[in-house]
């Protein structure tokens, strides 16, 4: 396997991005749904204008695993957006892998990556939100640390997903 780089996005990455996070979602969970209200959620999410904006938010980071120039991993972290004490607290609010480095570390180096961030951005708790079922996600995150302290409706267009809100003390 090539050697991954990893790196922040620009906004020259928004397109890319936006077809890797589709692609990534939808092969993850997009047997969950009916096909509008997936559409519905990739129209809200995953276009490359909300990707872009997002990616010009100072609040926001996308951080970008490559190999060879293209995107096989990525994680989004920034500002709390759950029900939960946000104080002194940021999110990370999405970590995917391409299927083909699954076990190589990138996630890890994502993880880590985004732990360090928040740290220096004074942050004392990082939070998540994992789908109920994602036993993987789960067991990944269970290593660093994080734990269970309650639950919210994951909205993908009409379906509410049951997801568990989880917090780790930096």
């Amino acid at each position: 396997m090539s050697e991954i780089a990893y790196r922040d996005a620009s906004a020259a990455d928004a397109s890319a991005l936006a077809a890797f996070a589709e692609a990534t979602f939808t092969e993850t969970f997009g047997h969950l749904y009916p096909p509008e209200d997936l559409a519905a959620y990739v129209e809200a999410k995953y276009r490359a204008p909300v990707i872009g904006a997002e990616i010009a938010d100072p609040a926001t980071r996308y951080v970008l695993a490559l190999r060879d120039g293209a995107i096989v991993g990525y994680s989004k972290l920034g500002a709390v957006d759950m029900d939960v004490d946000a104080t002194d607290a940021l999110e990370l609010h999405r970590l995917y892998v391409d299927a083909s480095v699954k076990g190589a570390g990138v996630a890890k180096a994502l993880m880590d990556d985004g732990l360090a961030w928040a740290r220096g951005k004074g942050a004392r708790v990082m939070y998540l939100s994992v789908w109920e079922n994602n036993e993987r996600a789960q067991a990944f995150y269970k290593r660093y640390g994080f734990e269970h302290v309650k639950e919210h409706k994951f909205m993908v267009g009409r379906v509410a997903d049951r997801d568990f809100i989880w917090r780790l003390a930096l």
